[in-house]
């Protein structure tokens, strides 16, 4: 206890404390749902506070659930089959050519060359993350690319873990990427399955018409915000001076054969991504097919021991995520808050008013399973609401889109885990930020796209 920071200790007090709240207080919810919430509490204040490894935390989740019979031990641990974990894990053994190879020092080279300060660098990020986000539709993907070119630009310029250089430039990539693809249809899970359930009923919205109606205020507005913001909060004590690390000695002249290679895989896998729509693969194929050219005996540019490198805890860590899902899910919350969610709806006239209440009563969804599954969940019920309201199905499906986009911890964002993975922000750092632009999204951005929507006629 003594080596623990304050934050530390709060946590270790607090997750205990509100579990045993939710416990001996949830109504007349049944035993094994009592204590699906309790654990849940108790997980996301020690994911969040950090008292003890966050991996520690999830191999308890994933040995008390079905040892206390919340759920079978084969639905706990149905998240290490799922596509998302092998995604993560695909993304990982790539970027270990980037960081093993000279490759990451040579991109973090040609980054510092180019620019002549820390906003320079902090504006790129952002501008990088947003453009990936056009490109890429998978936002594990886009982190796991991009992640260790910052990471060898921090090694590079001798900044330690967790400094506000370290975090500033972290949280700049990350959170341009994952918060902008709100506002592109194929940047983000959520918003797919959003689109699927309305073609599923013959409704149809186009790439450019999503982002008409999304991006300039729920993508570019909320990038730039994000730039005023880590801008303000890790502003670093003193001026970097980044040409003076544009020379790295350690890189050679001239790109070598593993590098060749490891940025020939990288390309190709960036066009499959890209193009999936007209493949067809899913990310996970087109990760595991890369790796094995990566890993391949005689020709691949890293050896297989290399393999053993790669953040396995972090698997553990996502399969836990899912493994809470599944709880709550079985616990019959999602279809209480539905019932909470229908009743309010109804109880609000205007159409701006219910469209705003449909992204604001998404964000406890958020917390409680993956998001993409909150849109899947709640857009059928939403659409089927929406004559009674008199709301038309696209206003609905983009509200419901905002709403989903707005996470204010880690766990909710598959993204961010990767993120934190590399240890180069606390936990704290990431939440600050988070919760900051998920509040400014609320309260500010989702007001004025409604604005903005009654402005161009489209509600």
């Amino acid at each position: 206890m003594t080596n623990m920071t304050r934050s530390q200790t709060i946590g270790l007090i607090l997750g205990p404390a509100l579990a045993l709240f939710i416990f001996f207080f949830s109504g007349d919810l049944g035993i094994s749902a009592r204590m699906a919430l309790a654990f849940t509490a108790l997980t996301v204040i020690f994911w969040t506070f950090e008292p003890i490894p966050i991996s520690y935390t999830a191999i308890l989740i994933l040995t008390l659930f079905p040892l206390l019979d919340i759920l079978s031990f084969e639905t706990t641990f149905q998240g290490f089959s799922g596509k998302a974990v092998w995604l993560v894990f695909a993304g990982m053994a790539l970027s270990l050519g980037i960081t093993e190879t000279p490759l990451g020092a040579r991109m973090a080279q040609s980054v510092l060359g180019r620019l002549s300060g820390y906003r320079q660098l902090v504006f790129g990020l952002h501008v990088l993350g947003l453009t990936m986000a056009l490109l890429i539709p998978s936002g594990v993907v886009r982190v796991l690319i991009l992640m260790p070119m910052v990471v060898s630009l921090l090694k590079t310029l001798g900044e330690a873990p967790n400094s506000k250089v370290s975090a500033g430039l972290v949280l700049s990539l990350t959170c341009a990427t994952y918060y902008s693809g709100t506002g592109i249809l194929t940047a983000g899970v959520p918003n797919l399955v959003i689109l699927g359930v309305l073609e599923s009923r013959d409704i149809t919205i186009y790439w450019s018409e999503w982002a008409y109606y999304l991006f300039p205020v729920i993508g570019l507005l909320r990038v730039g915000l994000l730039y005023g913001l880590i801008r303000l909060l890790f502003r670093p004590s003193r001026e970097l001076n980044l040409s003076a690390h544009s020379a790295i000695a350690d890189v050679p002249a001239q790109m070598t054969s593993p590098e060749k290679k490891i940025l020939g895989i990288l390309i190709a896998g960036v066009l499959l991504w890209t193009t999936d729509v007209i493949h067809g693969i899913h990310p996970v194929y087109i990760g595991l097919g890369l790796v094995l050219l990566c890993y391949l005996p005689g020709w691949g540019p890293l050896p297989f021991d290399t393999i053993k490198k790669v953040n396995f805890p972090l698997l553990i860590f996502i399969s836990a995520v899912f493994a809470i899902g599944h709880a709550l899910e079985q616990s019959g919350l999602n279809h209480a808050l539905a019932s909470v969610f229908i009743h309010h709806l109804q109880t609000v006239e205007t159409p701006i008013a219910q469209l705003a209440l449909i992204a604001y009563l998404a964000v406890p969804f958020d917390f409680l399973m993956d998001t993409a599954a909150v849109g899947g969940v709640l857009a059928p019920f939403l659409l089927d609401l929406g004559p009674q309201l008199g709301l038309s199905p696209l206003p609905i499906a983009l509200s419901l889109a905002i709403g989903t986009g707005v996470v204010f911890i880690p766990y909710q964002g598959a993204p961010f885990i990767v993120a934190y993975s590399f240890r180069y922000a606390r936990m704290g750092q990431f939440v600050l930020v988070m919760s900051l632009i998920s509040l400014i999204t609320l309260i500010a951005l989702l007001p004025l796209t409604l604005l903005y929507w009654r402005m161009i006629g489209f509600i």
